[in-house]
């Protein structure tokens, strides 16, 4: 009964554990990464890559017409990608200034 009593007081006066820290930050070579993974799978799935910089790109959605090859009405959406400072991706659909 004693050695009970001793484990739930050592485990009781144990130090706690850390709290988690803010966000980690990833570094440039991550990030990279992470962005052409992301355009590598928007472009199989028939987005066009319109521009692209170190962390971020700008796709276009593809044409729901595509399978008749016309692109004859609205213009299609734009993507924008962008990997922040901590990994996350941030991802913005916006219409092309007219």
């Amino acid at each position: 009964m004693e050695s009970v009593a001793l484990m739930a007081l050592s485990l009781a006066s144990a130090a706690p554990a850390e709290a988690p820290r803010g966000p980690i930050a990833c570094s440039d070579v991550q990030r990279k990464s992470l962005l052409a993974d992301i355009v590598a799978m928007k472009l199989r799935l028939g987005y066009e890559v319109i521009s692209e910089t170190e962390f971020s790109a700008v796709v276009r959605t593809p044409s729901p017409r595509r399978w008749l090859w016309t692109r004859t009405g609205r213009e299609n959406r734009h993507l924008n990608i962008a990997i922040d400072e901590t990994g996350r991706t941030r991802l913005v659909k916006t219409y092309p200034d007219a």
